[in-house]
C-alpha cells in the first residue's frame, strides 16, 4: 500500500533559535523555564604547517657558505628529516611466528619471487604497452621491497612476494 506524498511548507523567515515552548494551560506547579540557549563556538583547528623545500638559491647559498668555511661546515651535522626521525625512533609491531611458521613463511616468499622472476622473464624484450611497463616496473618494485622486508618482517615480505607473482602473472597472461 502507497502512501500518498506529504507536502510540507517550511515559511522563509523562520527564526534562528526559537523560544521556549509556552507552558500548557493544563499543566500545574510552578513554571519551570529552560536554561537560555546559548551559541557556542568552536575554534577552527589550528592551520597545518607545509615543509617547506629549499628553492635552488638558497642551496646554492649554503653550497657556497660550506666551501668558503668548510671548517664551520664540518661542525654542523646535516640535518636528519623529520619523518625519517619520527620513523626510527618508533618501533614497529610485527607478528611473532614459530620457527616452522618461519621456514614456512621464507619457503613461501621464494616461491611467489621465483615465479615472479621466471614470469617477467618469459616476456623477455618484448613490445610493451604504457600500462604493460607500468605493470612490469610494479612487479620489479615489489620483488625489491619483498627481498629487503625478509630481513625485518615475514609477514610484509610475503605479502609483497604474493603481490608481484600475482601482478606478474597479470602481465604474462596480457601478453599471450
Amino acid at each position: 500500500m502507497l502512501l500518498p506524498p506529504v507536502i510540507v511548507s517550511v515559511p522563509k523567515d523562520t527564526p534562528k533559535s526559537p523560544g521556549p515552548p509556552p507552558p500548557l494551560a493544563s499543566q500545574s506547579g510552578p513554571a519551570l523555564t529552560p536554561p537560555p540557549q546559548t551559541a557556542q563556538q568552536v575554534p577552527p583547528p589550528p592551520p597545518k604547517k607545509k615543509k617547506r623545500r629549499k628553492s635552488t638559491d638558497e642551496t646554492q647559498t649554503s653550497a657556497s657558505i660550506t666551501e668558503a668555511n668548510p671548517q664551520q661546515a664540518a661542525a654542523t651535522p646535516p640535518q636528519q628529516p623529520a619523518a625519517q626521525a619520527a620513523q626510527s625512533a618508533v618501533p614497529q609491531l610485527t607478528q611473532v611466528l614459530t620457527d616452522d611458521q618461519q621456514r614456512d613463511f621464507k619457503a613461501h616468499i621464494h616461491d611467489s619471487l621465483d615465479s615472479a622472476n621466471r614470469n617477467l622473464g618469459s616476456i623477455g624484450n618484448r613490445q610493451l604497452s604504457t600500462q604493460q611497463e607500468t605493470m612490469r616496473n610494479q612487479v620489479l618494485s615489489f620483488i625489491k621491497e619483498a627481498q629487503e622486508a625478509i630481513k625485518t618482517d615475514l609477514v610484509t615480505a610475503r605479502s609483497l612476494a604474493e603481490r608481484a607473482d600475482l601482478l606478474s602473472r597479470d602481465l604474462r597472461d596480457s601478453l599471450q
